[in-house]
């Protein structure tokens, strides 16, 4: 595909002919000094744990430009029956401290050095060895593996001026705290097109981040935004245009902005220019990007547990050992039916008063077992059944040794697995599991978004439901506005937003409600009779996670009884916390009066050979419609008590 980037320079009326650096000045202030945050905001997660007696953790830490980072802080939660430990701090084969950890002490602040850590491509890339001793040399801890080292509510420690982009190229930075994107207060379908995906692509690129992304109104009249911004934060307006251009501006408030400008596929191409690996040779403040990639490919069915996030698959421990490593089904790309795992690697061979046996699990579902041999080679493929497999499924491998032990002489072994070990999957439809959990795989590589009304109220709901969505994996999708109609009878995965009601009866919900005023929760599949409860007046919003066996495809639905309110109090709920997206299970979030959201969870699929596949569904079933009848009669008290007595 050819890509044409070409940058304007205002002399004489003529665009030139190859990437110019324009002065700018007025953007390279810095703004702040010294900073902050927190392992979560830097990509890092919530915590660091250390497995086994002696551990490692490598960190790639993302370094802003003219910061530097000097520490990282947090509390140390020391495992029982450790007497004595340490962490050594390395950075390209230097040690750059050793910290000693608590003695007799569960918890305690710790502060790792990172000064002189080696920056390579605004990445400092550091090695955390832990060492963990028992309480005495008689005394043997056989597992440190589930009672791990941690270091939580972590934070690194920055030390610097944070610099402002002068040109595009350095408009997005490696560590990007929150995104505002400005279109008009009536937006064009063009306009929120480009919003919606240029949203989910940044989304995707800070995904480890959780980087807020927010939809703004910008006033009539009104070029920039005039809202300040904190520490690491950026705006973007997008807008139609006659000329499609990329130009990075002051605004009043004097801070960058970009504007992304153009017309139909070309403002789709100017917002696909930074994301795409081009924007890191856009050395100018204006450009114009030329026909970019289309909607991400359809994901292979074989990859490797490396390319699934696996980073360091070794641990060392007395009596048993312990390696963990995760099957996402957002990275894989699609829902999947059965997953094949080969694990490849080695263990440390025992001596011959000793033996032992390796075995794989998930959860409490052991998936296969062995003894240990001489060699102490692992060569083997597993497989994970579709009834054991969630959007994110732990693959356990632990080493049980048995045998003649000598507390405080007994060798330590250590165990290790390849993440070069392929991962192999297929596409399989309807999804496991269903409803939330099934998000956003399902939705991949693309979905069409439909909203009944286009306002920007329509527009900000959409925005909320892609990037929450997205949120979840690295793994980009890509949402496609298109015609409310036509995304209501397409057979492609779609977002609808409905949040006045009124969608046509071709669209199957498990939660809705009839003119007779009867709340019904249906099961989809048709195993299980349909439960209703009669409420008269009932008006509720919900977000809804829907397979549509018409269409082959998967439905994500905001819609309420006429109470938009609802729709928008689930939403905000949602965005005021990135992780309740990952949590949600079930099928329906439910919001009525001024109550939180409920999950109302439809029957899951059972196996055929459990005999009891009618009865389950039936319970759980039940059990959804109660909870909801909870919820609403709770709402009904409520509402009689605020009743005027009659006079």
């Amino acid at each position: 595909m050819r890509v044409r980037l070409v940058p304007k320079v205002l002399a004489a009326g003529v665009a030139a002919a190859m990437l110019t650096a324009l002065p700018a000045t007025a953007l390279a202030a810095p703004v702040r000094q010294d900073a902050s945050l927190p392992l979560p905001t830097v990509g890092v997660g919530g915590s660091l744990s250390f497995s086994g007696r002696t551990s490692e953790v490598t960190l790639q830490i993302p370094v802003p430009q003219n910061l530097s980072p000097v520490a990282l802080r947090g509390t140390v939660q020391v495992p029982a029956g450790a007497g004595r430990g340490w962490i050594d701090v390395e950075s390209d084969g230097r040690i750059l401290g050793r910290v000693e950890l608590p003695s007799g002490a569960p918890t305690a602040p710790v502060t790792l050095p990172l000064t002189g850590a080696t920056i390579v491509g605004n990445t400092a890339r550091v090695t955390l060895r832990s060492y963990l001793l028992p309480i005495d040399d008689q005394w043997c801890a056989e597992d440190w593996s589930d009672g791990q080292l941690r270091i939580v509510d972590g934070s690194v420690d920055y030390t610097g001026d944070e610099a402002q982009p002068g040109v595009i190229a350095d408009f997005l930075p490696p560590v990007l705290t929150r995104l505002s994107i400005y279109v008009p207060s009536e937006p064009s379908s063009t306009e929120t097109a480009a919003a919606l995906e240029f949203g989910a692509s940044i989304t995707a690129r800070y995904a480890n981040q959780g980087t807020p992304v927010d939809l703004r109104p910008l006033p009539v009249g009104q070029a920039l935004p005039t809202d300040p911004v904190g520490l690491l934060e950026r705006q973007v307006v997008i807008a139609d245009s006659d000329v499609n251009s990329t130009t990075l501006n002051t605004s009043p408030a004097g801070v960058p902005v970009l504007t992304l400008a153009g017309q139909g596929d070309g403002l789709l191409n100017q917002t696909r220019l930074l994301t795409s690996d081009l924007s890191q040779i856009t050395v100018a403040t204006e450009a114009t990007a030329g026909s970019l990639a289309a909607a991400p490919g359809i994901a292979p069915s074989l990859t490797t547990l490396a390319d699934l996030g696996a980073g360091q698959l070794t641990a060392t421990s007395t009596g048993r050992v312990q390696v963990r490593m995760g099957i996402d089904q957002t990275q894989l790309g699609h829902p999947v039916g059965p997953v094949e795992v080969h694990l490849i690697g080695d263990y440390t061979p025992l001596p011959s008063t000793q033996n032992g046996q390796i075995t794989v699990t998930v959860g409490d579902t052991t998936l296969d077992r062995w003894p240990v041999d001489a060699d102490g080679r692992i060569d083997r493929w597993v497989t994970i059944p579709p009834e054991l497999m969630s959007r994110y499924t732990e693959l356990a491998v632990t080493l049980q040794v048995s045998g003649a032990m000598e507390c405080g002489s007994t060798q330590a072994v250590t165990l290790s697995l390849d993440p070069a070990g392929a991962v192999r999957s297929e596409e399989s439809m309807p999804p496991q599991p269903d409803g939330f959990q099934a998000l956003p795989q399902a939705l991949m590589p693309t979905a069409v978004v439909g909203l009944q009304d286009g306002t920007f109220d329509d527009a900000r709901r959409a925005m909320q439901i892609v990037t929450g969505l997205q949120g979840l994996t690295v793994t980009p999708f890509r949402p496609e506005l298109t015609d409310f109609d036509d995304a209501v009878n397409s057979n492609t995965p779609a977002i609808l937003v409905a949040a006045n009601g009124g969608l046509p009866e071709s669209i199957p919900l498990p939660l809705q409600i009839t003119g007779d005023d009867t709340v019904e929760l249906v099961d989809l599949t048709g195993d299980a009779a349909t439960q209703t409860v009669d409420v008269p007046g009932l008006q509720f919003g919900s977000l809804q996670a829907a397979w549509d066996g018409g269409n082959d495809r998967m439905l994500v639905v905001a819609t309420s009884t006429g109470v938009p309110q609802s729709v928008d109090r689930i939403l905000d709920w949602l965005s005021a916390d990135r992780n309740r997206w990952s949590t949600l299970s079930g099928d329906a979030l439910f919001q009525t009066g001024d109550r939180d959201p409920v999950t109302v969870a439809a029957p899951q699929e059972a196996t055929e050979t459990d005999g009891t596949t009618s009865t389950v569904r039936a319970v759980l079933l039940v059990g959804g419609i109660l909870l909801l009848v909870g919820v609403v009669a709770a709402v009904v008290v409520l509402i009689r008590s605020r009743r005027p007595s009659d006079s």
